[in-house]
């Protein structure tokens, strides 16, 4: 393997949904995640989100680990800002930057209203030219990836229930346009990253939409399949943080889980540290 870039950008694919915002109210949340696939250690990744009742800041930062660094380091950082409105985030930037073999490459997204205003890639390397085109339509009323990982419950019914699950996320990354659909599975009692109750299980599907070529076996074997993602509630409020996401694919299982959960958005970060 002559450079990590995409080892980083599979441990990004399978953390980038372990991201949240808390809803309206002030304060602070934090994961710490472990990635592996096969068994095997491939990455860590630690989530920071931040409200101050009207807009989120959330920062995921992801390193390549284990079996994985044995072939070459990497590490990834992404960043999403927004509002919540109701239980729908509206982002307004998203910048993610994979560092391997001595490069990084980067991108930014600009939005406003849920539209996408303005990309920038560095290197800015041409679509492949069997990839379907992304078009002006495919960027509007879109989320980022990080933004995607948002999950309020809607109603006031359980926060472990059925609302939280079922959505469909339109999503765009900067250079391929995807949904992911939600749908709820059951409510389980789990006992995860120091969490200790009831959770939320949701199934998720994949489908692609733009910028892809349809020619990839992949792409077309990933919208046969679909994952299982494990939430579990931001203490008083109806925000869920993702615990565990596992992911089959053609050539074995990713799973994303938590090794450290913060649920609680009001205490101080000088207590949460020392309660961690």
């Amino acid at each position: 393997m002559r450079s990590s870039a995409p080892v980083v950008a599979a441990a990004l694919v399978l953390a980038a949904w372990p991201a949240a915002a808390q809803s309206p109210g002030n304060g602070q949340v934090s994961a710490d995640y472990s990635v592996t696939f096969l068994g095997l250690s491939i990455g860590r990744s630690t989530m920071v989100s931040t409200s101050d009742g009207r807009t989120y800041n959330t920062t995921l930062e992801v390193r390549v680990t284990g079996v994985a660094a044995i072939f070459s380091g990497g590490s990834g950082t992404a960043t999403a800002t927004g509002q919540i409105r109701g239980t729908t985030p509206v982002p307004s930037s998203f910048t993610v930057a994979i560092r391997s073999g001595g490069k990084v490459e980067t991108t930014r997204i600009a939005m406003a209203g849920g539209n996408v205003t303005g990309v920038e890639r560095d290197p800015d390397k041409p679509p492949h030219p069997r990839a379907t085109p992304v078009l002006p339509e495919h960027l509007r009323g879109v989320l980022d990836p990080l933004s995607a990982g948002i999950f309020v419950a809607g109603g006031t019914g359980p926060v472990t229930g059925a609302a939280a699950c079922e959505r469909r996320a339109p999503i765009y990354g900067g250079r391929e346009r995807f949904d992911l659909i939600f749908s709820f599975v059951e409510t389980r009692q789990v006992e995860i990253g120091g969490y200790k109750g009831e959770a939320a299980v949701c199934r998720v599907r994949f489908e692609p939409i733009a910028g892809y070529r349809p020619d990839r076996n992949d792409i077309q074997s990933a919208r046969q399949r679909s994952a299982e993602i494990v939430l579990v509630p931001v203490r008083g409020t109806r925000t869920l943080l993702p615990a565990k996401i596992t992911l089959s694919t053609g050539y074995g299982t990713g799973i994303a889980q938590a090794t450290r959960l913060a649920l609680d958005p009001g205490l101080p970060t000088a207590r949460r540290a020392a309660a961690d």
